[in-house]
């Protein structure tokens, strides 16, 4: 199938006076200085009515403030929710400099679709504070950044809200969902016609839709529509990462996940993926990441998947061996690798930590947080996540996702502390902890990527509590051995709102892990934990710009049911996008 056609349930219509729209649920987002110039194009019964309304809720159009007003006179929807937005413009230039900013901004708008999904309105039409988005889109201005923004905030939160994991109660009304469409009012007819992206509806040619030709355009239009078409393949890899990171262990298992690489590549053709069987992975020398696995009933694999965003016909008929989605074994098998016939020939290598289910090991974990560590293949889940995303918006790049998958379970044949393993690298590590048993998959599977020669190797992995120590729920924390790279990071995070903090790899750290039996040992003694990990991890990446994400508190958040965010996609996707584009313009 093609892969770039853009669906969502997201669809632009042209401007009318507020009185006009028909919807189950108008949302009128209302600053003080929208209130006179709207009301004064309504009809007379209905300002009357309005004006009334306003003085007896006290409604100024102030942050937060809100009125929801049923089949309001005079009026052709069934409800008006009017929604107090405050000095937005003013809020939108703070959190354009300043992401963390943002938060006052962005849960507003999630608090008001959280509402008006509650209503189960079957069709939500959007009227933009004093049209200045509206108007202004008809115009190159130099707005037009902060505009998007907006735009891309509205979105962000709507689809965040809009997502709703559907378990596994038996209540027949839980198994459905109903279809709630965005109506986006923009001010040109000719823009709006033709232009709906709607799964149900039309489909849109996703060469006339893309993403970087858009943006590189100039054309303020399409912009806003590459910000629809963007948000709306960021929400489709997000809703893949939550769902996998909320299926119980029972359910969501290696086996489990290694389909889910299978499916990606049988659904876009820029996909093929590669599943090396357990025999392959002890023929690699990958004993750390098979010492995780040992005592689990699923047998060990490591799925391989690979974006090719650029072929050339030479590429196309390097990779002829590699065209099928089965398990393949054998140490020399290098089928996925670019051979270096592709233009943008260097991969982006994501590294994701897949422990379907973390019991601790030997090293037992608490039982009162165990049931969290359903949680704990967040990072596998967000790299099958981004590469869904990426070929939803058909990306200039080259990615290799790995997703290092494993059970850690207790048993006779486990894994224990004191034991000393032989890492593919060739590198000893003494086991002080099985509980720190990420590190010895991730260890592994970074040191499997330098095959592919590299542009840089991203690990995302739920790897340390001392991570939301550290940093709460409120941003992850990176560590690399490249600064341009790490700075690259901090920047994409910034764009998408997805914050990380960078933490230091000094070589003082590195004293931790030392061991008086192996070249290292996999856990530190009083040392700062989450960098102590990043020092194991920068080891077996030495010979490529790296980094490491944890992203413990921020993939999903301890005590809250149904809790996994979706993150680090926004981050990732960012900065996969705005590397993509750099190359297509070069």
């Amino acid at each position: 199938m093609t892969n770039t056609t853009h669906m969502t349930n997201v669809i632009l219509v042209p401007e009318c006076n507020l009185h006009d729209i028909d919807a189950d649920c108008v949302i009128w987002l209302c600053s003080s200085a929208d209130i006179n110039p709207t009301i004064s194009n309504l009809p007379k019964s209905t300002q009357t009515f309005i004006q009334q309304v306003f003085v007896d809720e006290a409604f100024i159009g102030a942050k937060g403030q809100s009125i929801l007003l049923h089949r309001p006179v005079g009026a052709a929807a069934k409800r008006w929710l009017i929604w107090g937005v405050g000095a937005l413009e003013e809020n939108l230039n703070i959190s354009f400099d300043h992401p963390s900013a943002s938060h006052g901004t962005r849960k507003l708008f999630i608090d008001m679709f959280k509402y008006a999904l509650s209503l189960k309105a079957a069709t939500i039409t959007l009227v933009l504070p004093c049209r200045a988005v509206s108007r202004s889109l008809q115009e190159a201005s130099k707005q037009s950044k902060q505009e998007i923004t907006f735009v891309s905030q509205l979105l962000r939160a709507f689809h965040f809200c809009y997502y709703q994991f559907a378990g596994y109660k038996s209540a027949p009304c839980l198994a459905t969902k109903k279809v709630t469409r965005l109506n986006i009012q923009v001010s040109s007819t000719d823009m709006a016609a033709g232009l709906v992206l709607d799964s149900t509806l039309d489909e849109v040619s996703g060469e006339a839709l893309s993403a970087d030709s858009a943006l590189a355009s100039g054309d303020i239009s399409d912009e806003l529509l590459a910000c629809i078409n963007y948000e709306a393949a960021l929400a489709q890899g997000m809703e893949l990462a939550r769902d996998l990171s909320h299926m119980p262990a029972n359910l969501c298992t290696p086996v489990y996940l290694a389909e889910q690489a299978k499916i990606l590549a049988n659904t876009y053709s820029q996909v093929t993926t590669k599943i090396i069987n357990q025999d392959a992975l002890e023929a690699l020398g990958m004993n750390a990441y098979l010492a995780v696995n040992r005592a689990s009933a699923f047998p060990a694999s490591m799925p391989v998947i690979h974006y090719s965003g650029n072929y050339s016909e030479n590429a196309e008929s390097s990779d002829s061996a590699y065209s099928g989605n089965n398990a393949h074994s054998g140490e020399n098998d290098d089928s996925i690798t670019d051979k270096g016939n592709s233009r943008n020939t260097k991969p982006i290598v994501l590294i994701g930590k897949g422990v379907t289910f973390d019991s601790g090991g030997i090293t037992l974990k608490r039982g009162g947080d165990m049931h969290h560590m359903i949680y704990d293949m967040a990072g596998a889940a967000c790299v099958l996540g981004v590469i869904k995303a990426a070929a939803e918006l058909g990306l200039n790049i080259n990615i290799i996702g790995i997703l290092a998958t494993a059970e850690n379970s207790i048993g006779g044949n486990a894994y224990r502390p004191g034991d000393i393993i032989t890492t593919h690298s060739k590198q000893t590590v003494e086991v002080i902890s099985t509980d720190a048993e990420g590190r010895m998959l991730m260890c592994d599977a970074l040191s499997y990527s330098e095959r592919f020669s590299p542009h840089s190797v991203i690990d995302i992995a739920t790897l340390t509590g001392a991570a939301i120590t550290a940093l709460g729920h409120t941003c992850s924390g990176v560590m690399s051995n490249s600064r341009s790279l790490e700075q690259a990071l901090v920047k994409a995070g910034e764009q998408s709102h997805d914050p990380i903090w960078p933490f230091p790899l000094w070589p003082e750290y590195q004293d931790a892990i030392a061991s008086s039996h192996a070249d290292m040992t996999n856990a530190g003694k009083n040392s700062p934990g989450m960098i102590t990990a990043g020092c194991f991890l920068s080891r077996f990446a030495q010979s490529f710009p790296w980094a490491h994400m944890d992203v413990a508190g921020t993939a999903f958040k301890y005590g809250t049911a149904n809790s996994a965010t979706g993150r680090p996609i926004p981050l990732l996707l960012a900065y996969l996008q705005r590397l993509a584009t750099t190359r297509k313009s070069s």
